[in-house]
């Protein structure tokens, strides 16, 4: 397997006028292609912190990340975002006035699809999340929690990243669609080679990934190897 990112002493600092305070401090630690990694820690430990760092949504204040030995500073991050690391979160963010299908063929747009083979693409990856035909033309108010999060999935492989950086992916679910949600996500790393992070409170995600790390006070361990 080979290494996708390695984050080297990585340090945050939030500061505002009155306050300054370390979220991240020396995290070191590699991820690698097709291999689930959860990492877990209390609310306010800086997991979420370090995912937005590995999305590219800001830069360390202290050492680097780099994908596949490009340091992320040196990137366009925005690019980095629409092509190569797709983030899921606990809240969906699907589109609400866009049809389930043309929200998983938003991506495909942006990236200057052709019409016809973004939406054939569309169908093929609703198919695989376990989509039916019935509910691609529905609006994601229409449907369920769970199901708002296979388009979520299936939104994120579209965009044709092989990083997918998941926030708490299961936190609204109840445990038959935790448990779907976890099983794809853990077929898009073993079967079809992404990298797939996950920070979660889920015994069941931290319970069956490959690696699991441990976030406290913004410092990571290895919890299980």
């Amino acid at each position: 397997m080979s290494e996708i990112i390695r984050a080297e002493q990585v340090g945050y600092v939030y500061q505002s006028k009155y306050q300054r305070t370390q979220a991240l401090t020396e995290v070191t630690c590699s991820f690698e292609q097709g291999l689930v990694y959860a990492i877990t820690g209390k609310s306010g430990s800086g997991k979420s912190t370090f995912l937005s760092l590995l999305a590219g949504l800001d830069v360390p204040t202290e050492g680097s990340i780099y994908v596949e030995g490009q340091d992320i500073r040196t990137m366009d991050r925005d690019r980095y975002r629409r092509e190569q690391a797709a983030v899921i979160y606990q809240a969906f963010h699907l589109f609400p006035l866009l049809t389930v299908l043309e929200n998983v063929m938003f991506p495909m747009n942006l990236r200057k699809v052709p019409k016809k083979e973004a939406r054939r693409r569309a169908v093929e990856l609703l198919d695989k999340v376990g989509l039916p035909d019935a509910l691609h033309q529905k609006m994601p108010g229409m449907i369920s929690g769970g199901e708002q999060q296979r388009v979520a999935i299936a939104r994120a492989m579209a965009s044709g990243a092989r990083i997918i950086l998941a926030d708490e992916p299961t936190g609204n679910l109840d445990s038959q669609n935790e448990k779907n949600v976890i099983d794809l996500l853990e077929g898009m790393a073993h079967e079809e080679g992404y990298t797939v992070i996950i920070v979660t409170h889920s015994e069941k995600i931290a319970g069956t990934a490959d690696v699991v790390y441990g976030m406290l006070d913004g410092r990571l361990e290895v919890v299980r190897p």
